[in-house]
């Protein structure tokens, strides 16, 4: 696996280019998200904007199972959604990666401009 930094500005050579659409094997990431972020996706056509207080890159689960014990830990109310985003594998070389993030499991980071190249699809699960 290589190391990359996922942020988007670092390729605008074209090589992000078609991601969203190209043909390929896919790949389903997990998200915890508040309502506030989930509305904000949602009300953007399923597009991630940056807001006041975020993190640069939004990190995501390679399962839903790790992906509810962050949104345990981050929202011990329970008042979170998790999102399921489709990505072409060809995209996780671009997207920042941890073995082990917060030692709950293998996660993805990105930040918007990267992610709206690179998601097929969006969904609450």
């Amino acid at each position: 696996m290589l190391f990359s930094t996922g942020t988007g500005a670092d390729y605008d050579d074209g090589r992000l280019n078609d991601l969203s659409v190209r043909a390929g094997g896919e790949v389903k990431l997990f998200r915890a998200v508040c309502e506030a972020e989930y509305i904000s996706i949602i009300e953007n056509e399923n597009k991630f904007i940056p807001y006041e207080y975020a993190m640069g890159k939004k990190w995501f689960a390679t399962c839903r199972a790790h992906a509810k014990k962050w949104g345990d830990w981050f929202y011990p109310d329970c008042t979170y959604k998790i999102i399921e985003i489709t990505v072409l594998e060809e995209s996780l070389k671009y997207m920042f990666y941890l073995k082990s993030l917060d030692d709950i499991g293998a996660a993805y980071a990105a930040d918007e401009v990267l992610l709206n190249k690179i998601v097929r699809g969006l969904r609450l699960v």
